[in-house]
């Protein structure tokens, strides 16, 4: 069994009150937390904290691969999992952006093939988990593990994972479904003509130069420089891999670095991506009790007394686990974790949390 992390967030609290020597207070706080927590053996991934642009903590700890050995880096490349689905929606609003298409009109005005109930749903409830369309690519998985490794056109994914009866109206509530994912896959598809993987390319990560972001089909191990999934490292490492098939790219199948992700989050908040409009579309919390926007979940967090709204994105693919936070208000500090090795994502929430509450609590 891994070293249990849980306890470890009750022993970093006297961490949040002794600031590094020569830092700001609160940032030698956090600081010191986040390096407790790098250093505790408990944690197996990449850290970093940034403020803004700078990055005030990195560290990388444990190890990327155990065979063939690699350590871990500040460069090894990770499975961002549901984080694919919050930049699958900066691609479409930037496309909206563009002129190229629409959230609020039927995606049957792009795909007029599609047939049935499905038509009626707009890019906005897709994006959003409130189309209705249910999780049959899910159900699928969970029958026949051999489905993670189909090649399938959009048409066809469409035609068997997303295309049966509605389970309610659109709109009118939320339900987490990846299907939803394969038929906003095919709207850019058609639109551009081009990939989801070539729109990434072309929008976001030419531009903004992130040479460690891009997507991947089948067993992530295949892509250099990745850290592969465990279930655990201790006593012996148990390997845990979650292929993934080409139709569900933009639900999970984006992987990045810690350095890229926060290029490209502070570029998207710091307003150097999107239009006002849609950025504010892309913060902007639709199902309240779910707290989710577009792709992702914007909260209310108590940070130094006081509401704070914070960008919330959180990913699973098998053992992969990312999360990775920004606080919209005010500065903008950032807090990012990434992991192969399984952890309770409660763990990496409380994490996060403590090192904002450190840099937001003003010394005594």
């Amino acid at each position: 069994m891994p070293k249990p992390i849980c306890p470890l967030l009750l022993a970093l609290a006297a961490a949040i009150s002794l600031p590094a020597h020569g830092q700001a207070p609160r940032e030698g706080s956090a600081r010191a937390l986040l390096d407790s927590v790098a250093a505790s053996g408990a944690f197996n991934g990449v850290i970093l904290l940034a403020h803004g642009q700078r990055v005030v903590d990195q560290r990388a700890a444990g190890m990327a691969r155990v065979d063939p050995r690699a350590p871990m880096t500040s460069a090894t490349r990770f499975e961002l999992g549901s984080v694919s689905k919050w930049v699958t929606s900066l691609l479409v609003l930037k496309l909206a952006d563009q002129g190229a298409l629409s959230l609020d009109v039927p995606v049957r005005t792009y795909l007029p093939e599609y047939a049935g109930e499905g038509g009626r749903v707009t890019l906005h409830h897709l994006l959003t988990h409130t189309s209705g369309i249910p999780n049959d690519v899910v159900a699928a998985l969970r029958r026949d593990s051999t489905v993670a490794r189909q090649s399938l056109p959009s048409a066809e994914a469409i035609r068997r994972y997303a295309a049966g009866a509605l389970l309610f109206e659109p709109g009118a509530r939320f339900d987490y479904s990846h299907s939803n994912w394969i038929v906003v896959a095919a709207v850019i598809e058609r639109v551009t003509g081009r990939s989801v993987a070539a729109n990434l390319r072309a929008l976001l990560t030419g531009p903004l130069g992130l040479r460690d972001t891009g997507t991947f089909t089948g067993d992530f191990a295949g892509v250099p420089g990745s850290a592969w999934g465990y279930s655990g490292l201790r006593p012996a490492p148990g390997r845990r891999a979650s292929p993934m098939p080409d139709f569900l790219v933009s639900a999970g199948g984006i992987h990045s670095t810690g350095p890229d992700l926060l290029r490209l989050m502070d570029a998207v908040y710091g307003g150097r991506v999107l239009s006002a409009a849609s950025l504010r579309r892309l913060d902007q919390v639709y199902v309240p009790g779910e707290d989710y926007a577009y792709g992702s979940r914007v909260r209310q967090v108590m940070l130094g007394g006081r509401a704070r709204s914070v960008a919330w994105h959180s990913g699973s693919n098998g053992a992969a686990k990312t999360l990775a936070v920004r606080v919209l208000d005010d500065d903008g500090w950032t807090v990012i974790l990434l992991t192969n090795v399984n952890t309770d994502p409660a763990v990496l929430s409380g994490i996060a949390t403590r090192a904002l509450e450190a840099v937001y609590t003003r010394p005594r």
